[in-house]
């Protein structure tokens, strides 16, 4: 979870700095279309076996959104 804090924390100072970041579109689209997988594969498991653990599914998607804030 911290190399995760650490990522978006230096991402964010790095877009705020002015320099020239270029994320490639598909690298930044296929991560998105996995982070969508993830979230409504990780509500399916997690109400159909009432399992916890599948809900673990749902923090990138989470962390996602709390990156999107801070930017």
């Amino acid at each position: 979870m911290m190399k995760f804090l650490i990522l978006f924390i230096f991402t964010t100072l790095i877009i705020f700095a002015g320099e020239d970041v270029v994320i490639p579109a598909y690298a930044a689209i296929s991560g998105l279309i996995v982070i969508v997988i993830l979230f409504f594969w990780g509500v399916y498991k997690a109400v159909k076996t009432q399992k916890l653990i599948y809900a673990l599914a749902l923090l990138p998607f989470t962390a996602l959104l709390f990156w999107m804030f801070f930017i």
